[in-house]
């Protein structure tokens, strides 16, 4: 009985201490996954409208335009992202519903319907991005992030919201929380069976993976689960597998951009900084040449393919352990090198010859693309940002001159 005690009481506690740490630690990481999901719709459908007409958002005589383009009636984009992501969106002009997913009962939009009071002083008079993990909308209670929509002056015109309703976040959470219990009375269970030497060696292997957990909740992707769990051959060792297949997981859901599977901008400033202040260290900031022109004329799933393809040739440009590549935005690439200038030229000539050599669309209407880069090289005592400035100031300069070009540092005036 005392050995069962000994096996029974420590894993007791410490799953009590799971339990609750796991519930703390997935209500946070879950608030903090809507919030920013939420904001990328809401800023990611203003972006959407703004490539089909660089005009502003107006309501005259009972339509909806963009610019010269005619939005009434037209709710393929906010469908499509609603059926993507199963959240409602709406483009609010003024104070007022215009475009929205949102319906009722009957299954009407519901357009025509006003924002809240708290939602117009904050983004419509103040000019502020307002989230909220409980707001009323139209009575229904939704976590909802509205992004101000701006005229060419910088007045707020609008608004752009996304959310998904409080139900189906609480499920959400309730469904990771569960989880975490599950496997809290797994171990709890399993320790029942087990004699006192088998009991020490399972406290530390849970020890192990909790220390993993705490840390992939703080945010350490770049950790390695301890041998010891793994070697095993029971389900402890299924559970660091499955925790190290969350971590993947969740690694590049935060790290990296979904549609490219390059690094996103933050997972690039962290990468760089570990690496900062070593010498050499160039980076290289290159744009698709006339890349609005191809959604414009073959459409976004056509633009998506060739994001994936500049995407795959650059990845290929520097090798693992020389650097990385990261999507810095729409159609722009940053790439980090640890090595000369004059390397990294001449690998992005290469690179850019395999993309200009190839052709999309069908064989009676095809078309190529050009990128033009500029490449900096780190000079002691500047900080990131100024480093990444200079190689935009670099990629401008080629753009102005005729764009299909490689700008290096070296020539800069």
């Amino acid at each position: 009985m005392s050995v069962l005690k000994m096996s029974v009481i420590p894993l007791l506690i410490l799953g009590i201490i799971l339990t609750a740490y796991g519930q703390s630690s997935v209500r946070e990481g879950m608030s903090f996954e809507v919030e920013r999901s939420l904001s990328g719709l809401a800023h990611n459908l203003i972006s959407i409208y703004n490539m089909i007409d660089a005009g502003e958002f107006s309501y005259k005589d009972g339509k909806v335009m963009k610019g010269n383009t005619d939005l009434t009636s037209d709710y393929r984009i906010l469908d499509d992202m609603k059926n993507d992501t199963g959240a409602d969106v709406t483009i609010f002009i003024g104070d007022v519903r215009r475009l929205t997913t949102l319906v009722d009962e009957s299954g009407k939009r519901q357009t025509g319907t006003k924002a809240s009071p708290r939602v117009i002083r904050t983004v419509l008079e103040e000019g502020q991005e307002f989230f909220s993990p409980s707001i009323d909308v139209n009575g229904v209670p939704y976590s909802g992030y509205y992004v101000p929509i701006r005229n060419d002056e910088g007045k707020v015109i609008g608004i752009s919201f996304a959310g998904k309703p409080m139900e189906s976040v609480n499920d959400t959470i309730q469904f990771m929380v569960g989880g975490n219990i599950i496997i809290c009375i797994f171990i709890i269970l399993l320790a029942g069976f087990i004699c006192n030497m088998l009991a020490q060696r399972m406290v530390r292997t849970i020890s192990c993976i909790k220390q993993f957990l705490g840390r992939l909740a703080g945010g350490n992707f770049s950790q390695e689960m301890s041998p010891e769990v793994l070697r095993r051959k029971d389900q402890l060792a299924d559970m660091g597998e499955y925790a190290v297949r969350v971590s993947r997981s969740l690694e590049d859901m935060v790290q990296k951009d979904p549609l490219t599977g390059l690094l996103n901008r933050r997972a690039f400033l962290a990468k760089i900084q570990d690496i900062w202040e070593t010498e050499p260290l160039t980076v290289a900031m290159g744009d698709i040449d006339f890349f609005k022109k191809v959604n414009d004329r073959y459409g976004h799933e056509m633009g998506d393919d060739v994001l994936r393809y500049v995407a795959e040739c650059l990845g290929q440009t520097v090798e693992s352990g020389e650097g990385f590549v990261s999507r810095w935005g729409g159609e722009e690439f940053l790439i980090g090198f640890r090595g000369e200038l004059s390397s990294l030229e001449e690998r992005l000539r290469t690179t850019s010859d395999r993309i200009s050599e190839r052709q999309f669309g069908e064989s009676d209407d095809h078309f190529t693309i050009s990128m033009t880069f500029g490449v900096a090289l780190y000079r002691k005592g500047e900080s990131i940002d100024e480093l990444v400035r200079r190689a935009d100031e670099l990629l401008y300069q080629g753009k102005k001159s005729g764009r299909s070009c490689i700008v290096p540092d070296s020539i800069k005036k």
